[in-house]
C-alpha cells in the first residue's frame, strides 16, 4: 500500500493548489479508507468511500458494456457542489468541490488525476 506521509503530503499539496476543492477521500478497491480530509464537520468518509467504489464499479461494468473501455473517471454534479471519483486497480479518489467550482473543473480533474497518479507511482 502506499506509504501514509506520501498520502497526506500529495493530498496537502493538491488542496492548497486547487481552492475549490473541499474534500479528498483515498479508499483501496474495496471501499477501505486509507486517508481523508474534509472540510465540512460529520462528513463519513468510510461512507463517501463506500458509495465511491460503488459507483466507480458500477460505472466501469456500464463503460464495458458499452464497449468504451475501461473506467476513466466519474463526475457528479449536484445541486451544491461537485464529486469526481477516479480509480486505479489498488485506489480509488473522491474529490469533493463546492458550487464555485464549475469554471474550473476541467484544473481539477487534472489536479486529481496526477494527485492519484502520484499515489500509484
Amino acid at each position: 500500500m502506499v506509504d501514509q506521509t506520501k498520502i497526506e503530503r500529495v493530498v496537502q499539496e493538491t488542496m492548497a493548489a486547487n481552492a475549490d476543492l473541499e474534500g479528498i477521500v483515498i479508499c483501496d478497491a474495496k471501499g477501505k479508507v486509507v486517508f481523508g480530509h474534509t472540510i465540512s464537520g460529520g462528513t463519513k468518509h468510510s461512507d463517501v468511500a463506500d458509495l465511491a467504489v460503488k459507483i466507480a464499479a458500477n460505472s466501469s461494468q456500464l463503460s464495458a458494456g458499452l464497449d468504451k473501455g475501461g473506467l476513466k473517471e466519474v463526475s457528479i454534479a449536484s445541486d451544491h457542489g461537485f464529486i469526481i471519483i477516479l480509480g486505479d486497480v489498488k485506489l480509488v479518489l473522491a474529490g469533493i468541490a463546492g458550487e464555485g467550482a464549475r469554471e474550473s473543473l476541467g484544473l481539477l480533474r487534472m489536479a486529481l488525476r496526477r494527485a492519484l497518479l502520484q499515489l500509484v507511482a
